[in-house]
C-alpha cells in the first residue's frame, strides 16, 4: 500500500483562481503541489470586468471589496446576505468555476480552498453556507456526480474561539480566512470539476452583512490519514513512511521520492512540499508558504519604491547545518495586508512602508531547555523575559515580535487583520496569532493545529488548538505555562498561538535563544 501511496502523492496539478491576476506568475517545477501563482489582492485593479473564468448568480456581485485606501484587498465577489426590504426571497447566490484537464490517477484526491472574509453580520438560516465539487466525464459534456460540504459552522467557530477583543476597532473583528473542502474524484474519469461557493437562506443583518471572496485554489493532497482504501487497506501519510525518508537533523526529514537520497542544498517553492517535521505525523509546514510578492507601494530590497506588483518566487528558503535549520527571508507578506503607510489616517496613521529585507534566522534543530528561563510579567515586559524586535518567525518568513510597541505600549490594537504591521525600519511583524499563515494542513479545530512557526529557542509554535474543539489556552487536561508551552509525546516542548488571551505567542524564551540571532535583539540568559 505504500508504493500505491507513493505513486499518489507525486501526480502533480496545480490550479490556481485568483481574481485580477496580473500576467506574470512564477515557474512551476514538475513536482510542485501549490505556490501563490497569482495575486488578487491589488489596489490597482481594473473592476469593470469580472474574470471571465467565474459565474455568479443570484445575491453574489463583483467589485472592489472595501475601501482600496484602507487595505489590500483588491478586487472579488461579495455574497451579499442581508434581505433587501422589498424583496420577498431571501438572499441566496453561488460562484462558480471549471476546471478542465484532470488526468485519471491512483490517488484522485484535492483540496479545494476559498479564502474569504465573513463579516460579523453575515448570517443565514439552516448553516445554508457551503463549497461544493461537481464531477464530470468526456470533456466535461458527462456529468456524473457532485460532493457539497456546509462551512457555516466553521465560521461560527471562528467567531467564538478567535474571538478577540483587542483588535483594531477602525477594521472591525472579522479577518481573513480559509475554508477547505477535501475529496476524492468518485471515478476515474472524471476530467472537469465544477467547483463553488454558494449560500441561501440570507437573514444578515446591517451594513456589514457581505462576505467576501478574494481567491480559490485546487491543490492535489497526499491520501488523508483517515481514508480506507475500498479493498479495505489503509493508505495514510504517517510514521511507517519514515524509512522511506531522509533525516536531515532534529525533527526534519527529505522525501527523495525514488530518485536520490542525496537532499538538496535548499529547499525553496519548487521542493517544499518534500521537506517533512515530524510530530504526530509528516507535515510539509513550509510548503504553499514560500513565495511571495513585492506590492506596489512597497519598497524593495534597493530602497527602491515599488510601481506594480512582483512576483518574489524565492521569498523563503530553507538550508540545513549539523546544528541548525536556516531560514533565509525577505520578509514580504504572502496575503492581504492593511495600505501603509497609513497616510489617511483609517487604521492607526502607522507612517511605515513594508519592506523587503535580506535575514536569516537560526533555529536550532535539537533545543534545549533553559533550567533558568522565566516568562513576561504580566501584560508587561519589564523584567525583559523576550526582546523588542524579533523573537521568532513563521513558516512564510514573517517575523513574530513581542506584544509591545516602544515605551512598553501594547501594539495589538495597531495591526492589521492578519496580526501585523510592520515597524519604523519597515519589517512587517506578527503581535498575535497570524491567522492570514497559510497551511497545508486545514485547521478548523477539528484536531491538533499545524506548525505555523519557531521561537529563536528552536522550540515549534503550533496554531491554537490542542484537539478537537479544544483551544490549547483552556486545556485543563495538560495547561499551557506562563511561557505559552507544554509538553506532549508526540510533539515535545511545544508553544501554541492563544488568540485573545495573554501573552499571544509566547511569553517567553523555554529554551537556550540561537546566539546567531542575537544580533536580532534577543536577551542575555541567566
Amino acid at each position: 500500500m505504500i508504493t500505491l501511496y507513493r505513486k499518489a502523492f507525486y501526480i502533480v496539478l496545480v490550479v490556481l483562481v485568483a481574481f485580477r491576476a496580473p500576467a506574470s506568475t512564477f515557474a512551476q517545477s514538475a513536482d510542485q503541489q501549490n505556490l501563490i501563482a497569482g495575486s488578487d489582492f491589488q489596489a490597482d485593479s481594473d473592476v469593470s470586468t469580472a474574470p471571465q473564468n467565474f459565474s455568479a448568480t443570484g445575491d453574489v456581485v463583483f467589485g472592489p471589496l472595501g475601501n482600496l485606501n484602507r487595505e489590500r484587498f483588491g478586487c472579488g465577489y461579495r455574497f451579499l446576505s442581508a434581505r433587501d426590504a422589498a424583496s420577498a426571497t431571501a438572499p441566496a447566490g453561488q460562484l462558480s468555476t471549471t476546471v478542465r484537464g484532470l488526468t485519471p490517477s491512483s490517488s484522485r484526491w484535492y483540496r479545494f480552498r476559498v479564502r474569504a472574509l465573513v463579516q460579523n453580520g453575515f448570517d443565514v438560516d439552516q448553516e445554508d453556507l457551503y463549497l461544493k465539487a461537481e464531477f464530470f466525464a468526456n470533456d466535461g459534456k458527462d456529468y456524473l456526480d457532485n460532493i457539497s460540504q456546509q462551512i457555516y459552522s466553521k465560521v461560527v467557530l471562528d467567531r467564538q474561539n478567535l474571538a478577540d477583543d483587542q483588535t483594531n476597532k477602525n477594521l472591525g473583528p472579522s479577518t481573513w480566512r480559509s475554508y477547505d473542502m477535501e475529496f476524492r474524484t468518485p471515478f476515474p474519469q472524471v476530467d472537469t470539476l465544477r467547483l463553488s461557493i454558494g449560500f441561501g437562506m440570507g437573514k444578515g443583518v446591517g451594513k456589514h452583512a457581505e462576505l467576501w471572496v478574494g481567491q480559490e485554489e485546487l491543490t492535489p493532497i497526499a491520501v488523508p490519514l483517515t481514508y480506507v482504501a475500498p479493498k479495505g487497506g489503509h493508505v495514510f501519510l504517517g510514521k511507517d513512511l519514515l524509512p522511506l525518508m531522509v533525516p536531515l537533523g532534529g525533527r526534519w526529514y527529505y522525501d527523495p521520492r525514488g530518485a536520490s537520497p542525496t537532499p538538496p542544498s535548499q529547499f525553496d517553492y519548487t521542493n517544499s512540499n518534500r521537506l517533512f517535521y515530524l510530530s504526530d505525523r509528516l507535515e510539509a509546514p513550509f510548503a504553499e508558504n514560500m513565495s511571495s510578492w513585492l506590492r506596489k507601494g512597497d519598497i524593495d530590497v534597493n530602497g527602491n519604491l515599488a510601481t506594480r506588483d512582483v512576483p518574489v518566487a524565492d521569498n523563503v528558503t530553507v538550508s540545513f547545518t549539523s546544528d541548525d535549520l536556516v531560514i533565509r527571508s525577505k520578509n514580504l507578506p504572502n496575503h492581504p495586508t492593511a495600505v501603509f503607510p497609513d497616510t489617511d489616517d483609517l487604521l492607526d496613521g502607522n507612517p511605515n512602508y513594508i519592506v523587503e529585507k535580506e535575514s536569516t534566522w537560526y533555529i536550532p534543530l535539537n533545543p534545549t531547555v533553559n533550567p533558568n528561563h522565566w516568562a513576561m510579567e504580566n501584560n508587561s515586559d519589564s523584567n525583559r523575559a523576550l526582546p523588542m524586535g524579533p523573537i521568532g518567525v513563521a513558516v512564510n518568513g514573517i517575523v513574530f515580535f513581542n506584544p509591545f510597541d516602544a515605551g512598553q505600549k501594547q501594539a495589538l490594537w495597531r495591526v492589521d487583520r492578519c496580526c501585523g504591521h510592520p515597524g519604523p525600519d519597515g519589517t512587517y511583524h506578527y503581535h498575535k496569532y497570524p491567522v492570514c499563515v497559510k497551511t497545508p494542513w486545514a485547521d478548523d479545530g477539528d484536531d491538533h493545529s499545524p506548525l505555523i512557526g519557531f521561537a529563536f529557542d528552536g522550540f515549534p509554535i503550533y496554531g491554537p488548538y490542542e484537539a478537537k474543539g479544544v483551544l490549547a489556552k483552556d486545556d485543563t487536561a495538560n495547561p499551557l505555562n506562563a511561557f505559552n508551552i507544554h509538553y506532549d509525546k508526540d510533539r515535545g516542548w511545544h508553544y501554541h498561538v492563544t488568540p485573545g488571551a495573554f501573552p499571544h505567542i509566547i511569553g517567553g524564551y523555554w529554551g537556550y535563544y540561537n546566539q546567531k540571532d542575537q544580533q536580532h535583539g534577543a536577551p542575555g540568559m541567566q
